[in-house]
């Protein structure tokens, strides 16, 4: 087979680059496609495996649902968080360090940057710079005693969970699907099938097989930019 038509015979659903729960949006939308009243019956017929190995997929999925059944991120939950880091910083600030450090040395050290510089950090640097005065905390127990650091300590050990999550879950974004488990792979069969079959019903009209899939649920691949002739 010449080369510049070798993929067109493989199945590109394996090489999406794409997160488990956008790609469970994806194979949703043709599942539903199929349900169609009206669908022609070789089509129709492959609804029942999609939906078995879409249940098994989409079960992977993780995220939290709130009291209205809506899905959310971690996006919240983190901000929530670091409110409460904020206050815990600001109320620890006025009622132990600066009077600990009153017309003394070593105020620095709690506050590299100043004290703004830790309760405004920007969010990427947020775990870093709590950390650092967490540990600063802790190496100055002899004016603050243990207990404002311990306190730190859980607080930081509570952010870095959600955090930690929160970049997970966007890196997954960019995972090649077939790299997330068996079930995505029978997931991306499923929908070869449905690819396949789709041309086969509608070889006159490819359009309509076109339609059972929705491709702008799933995130554009960015292409590199053209260098302009010198």
């Amino acid at each position: 087979m010449a080369a510049i038509y070798a993929d067109k015979y493989d199945n590109h659903f394996l090489n999406i680059e794409c997160g488990r729960k956008r790609f469970t949006d994806f194979a949703t939308y043709t599942l539903n496609a199929l349900e169609v009243p009206g669908m022609p019956a070789l089509l129709a017929a492959l609804a029942t495996p999609l939906r078995t190995v879409l249940a098994s997929f989409s079960d992977k999925v993780v995220a939290r649902v709130g009291t209205d059944g809506s899905t959310q991120d971690n996006t919240a939950d983190e901000d929530d968080r670091w409110d409460d880091i904020q206050e815990f910083i600001t109320e620890t600030d006025v009622k132990v360090v600066r009077p600990a450090f009153y017309k003394k040395s070593g105020l620095d050290k709690i506050y590299p940057n100043k004290l703004s510089g830790l309760t405004q950090s920007k969010k990427p640097d947020r775990l870093t710079n709590f950390e650092a005065y967490v540990k600063a905390l802790e190496a100055a127990k002899e004016q603050l005693t243990d207990a404002p650091g311990k306190a730190a300590r859980q607080l930081l050990e509570d952010y870095r969970k959600v955090a930690i999550t929160k970049d997970q879950g966007e890196s997954q974004e960019a995972t090649l699907i077939e790299l997330l488990g068996p079930e995505a792979d029978d997931l991306c069969w499923a929908l070869w099938d449905v690819h396949c079959t789709g041309l086969q019903v509608y070889s006159r009209q490819p359009d309509q097989a076109a339609a059972l899939f929705n491709y702008g649920i799933l995130p554009r691949k960015k292409r590199p930019s053209k260098k302009k002739a010198a």
